[in-house]
């Protein structure tokens, strides 16, 4: 069986020509078809204009189809996510609030608040708890239009917790058909126990945790917190390191805080992403251009809890690669919804339309390596992809704050 979409009014295939990424001018190139029209099965089988679809048939072999008109609809490919800590204890809505009445995210953290509190909270769940969590959060992303995710650890710090993090996540891609990609971010904060001791938990990073991550196959990268306050561009070098030995790859928050050099530590290390960027530096920002670092920005974060957002023009006019992501996590960015994340890149980023679709999408995917299988509608790739209720993809932006996401289907299948 084939499926047919026909006459629809804007088909954004972003890329239509097996492009991994785009960069630069080329990010405001979305391929949009008017009247456009798309066979699939689980794979996209054509795109292309409606008028089109008879001399593309003749080429398909097919027992029977399904045709459905799609006038009046946008169709884009699935967002992807590529930087979220969806695996968490607890609520931190009473420091919302407190942030409302003034407090930084930094006074919070030091009075063992922020990242802490959900350590705490993290450690006593049990594991059916963060699966629960977990379900919920995934859920309501894919509703608004996200079908592929990076998912990590960081609230357990210690190594049973960061295992049961682990061993949450492994299960979410049992029970989901969406790409999850697994992260290790031990290394998110120092836990109490080692407040004064952080060059001896980074040992315990190095020869205790990342083992057995990599001996139980329980993640595909390995992240830490290089910052101001955090782990230092040597810590964070050491962590990396010793993953990239045991077979993991890496991935970076990286001068969210303040410029410490992180984004050139990404580009050393070979990171697949270095994420947040609100101080990298323009040296940071050539070293990602020149190693194919992803830069991922997320928006959410800076609005979230008020700090200087990220130079998205510098980044993006400088060729270095451009993702989005929503951080969705309990206490700086409590959102899964990528649509927000769009609108706010185009407000307060200062990208457009055009290239806040890209960074979603296509770029976004490259940031989790699977830019081949996802983040365009073109033939041989996932049909995974949106159906909004609007005749143009520029709705999404002009009309925020609602979920214009009617279907999604994930490898040809409707969620």
């Amino acid at each position: 069986m084939i499926n047919i979409f026909k006459n629809i009014d804007s088909l954004v295939q972003i890329s239509n020509d097996n492009s991994k990424f785009k960069t630069k001018e080329n990010m405001r190139n979305i391929c949009e078809i008017k009247d456009g029209a798309i066979i699939f099965n689980e794979k996209i089988l054509w795109a292309g204009k409606t008028e089109d679809l008879g001399k593309a048939l003749e080429s398909i072999d097919y027992d029977y189809m399904v045709v459905e008109e799609m006038r009046g609809k946008t169709v884009l490919p699935g967002f992807v996510d590529p930087h979220t800590h969806l695996i968490f204890g607890g609520d931190r809505s009473a420091e919302f609030a407190r942030r409302l009445e003034g407090a930084t995210y930094v006074d919070i953290a030091e009075e063992g608040g922020g990242i802490q509190s959900t350590v705490r909270a993290t450690r006593a769940a049990s594991l059916e708890d963060l699966i629960k969590n977990g379900k919920k959060l995934l859920t309501n992303a894919i509703k608004h239009g996200t079908v592929a995710f990076e998912i990590k650890s960081g609230y357990g710090l210690t190594t049973d917790s960061e295992l049961k993090s682990l061993e949450a996540i492994k299960e979410l891609r049992k029970q989901f058909p969406v790409h999850i990609s697994s992260t290790f971010l031990g290394a998110h904060d120092f836990p109490p126990e080692y407040k004064d001791k952080r060059d001896e938990y980074v040992d315990l990073i190095c020869n205790e945790m990342l083992p057995l991550v990599a001996k139980n196959n329980l993640a595909d990268y390995c992240d830490a917190f290089v910052d101001k306050g955090y782990y230092t561009v040597e810590q964070g070098e050491k962590i990396f390191l010793r993953a990239k030995e045991l077979g993991l790859k890496i991935k970076m928050h990286a001068d969210e805080l303040a410029d410490v050099n992180a984004a050139s530590l990404a580009a050393k290390v070979g990171a697949i992403s270095a994420d947040h960027l609100l101080f990298v530096s323009d040296a940071g920002i050539e070293a990602m251009k020149q190693s194919g670092t992803v830069g991922t920005l997320l928006p959410g974060t800076s609005f979230f809890i008020r700090m200087p957002h990220a130079n998205a023009r510098k980044i993006i006019d400088s060729g270095a690669i451009t993702a989005l992501s929503t951080d969705c996590n309990p206490g700086s960015s409590f959102t899964e919804n990528m649509q927000m994340i769009l609108w706010l890149a185009t407000i307060n980023l200062k990208m457009t339309a055009e290239e806040a679709l890209v960074a979603s999408t296509l770029n976004s995917a490259h940031a989790i390596e699977q830019s081949d299988k996802l983040g365009s509608i073109e033939e041989g790739k996932e049909a995974s992809f949106i159906i909004l209720d609007v005749p143009s993809y520029k709705e999404l932006f002009y009309h925020f704050g609602y979920n214009h996401v009617e279907k999604v289907f994930i490898k040809g299948k409707e969620f």
